[in-house]
């Protein structure tokens, strides 16, 4: 079945910025085994297509795209997790990506962010922050 590719170039646009930190270590939904050392972010990305989106097109065609990246901000202790925040967000908050074929907005943080978290489940403490950034692109 053929596709477009817009949704992985959305996905691939925000995580293109992200590795643009040379200092910031980026996981694309997996950590590597053995698990590494923090700090690093981990990346778990999503597209929606809201059928009811009042720029859609008047033939009832869908071309609104909204991407999420839900990023754990992983240190080994709260200073750093909220470092490694601070990095995210410096690269992705209120910068406008450019995907071919599509009118990408800004990219915004939601509010839903979470403070450091302890994760002791590798048998190793690290703390993990969590917060979603959201892009609304349109063909």
């Amino acid at each position: 079945m053929p596709t477009d590719g817009l949704d992985q170039a959305i996905i691939s646009a925000g995580l293109a910025l992200l590795t643009a930190d040379v200092q910031l270590v980026v996981f694309d939904g997996v950590v590597p085994n053995p698990t590494p050392t923090p700090p690093y972010a981990v990346v778990y990305s999503t597209i929606s297509r809201p059928s009811e989106d009042p720029d859609n097109s008047a033939n009832g065609r869908t071309s609104v795209w909204v991407a999420r990246w839900i990023v754990h901000c992983v240190g080994s202790t709260a200073s750093a997790s909220r470092a490694v925040a601070q990095r995210v967000r410096t690269q992705l908050l209120d910068v406008r990506p450019v995907v071919s074929g599509l009118s990408c907005g800004l990219i915004r943080m939601e509010d839903d962010t979470q403070p450091p978290q302890r994760d002791e489940s590798t048998g190793v403490l690290v703390m993990d922050s969590v917060a979603t950034y959201r892009l609304r692109a349109t063909s």
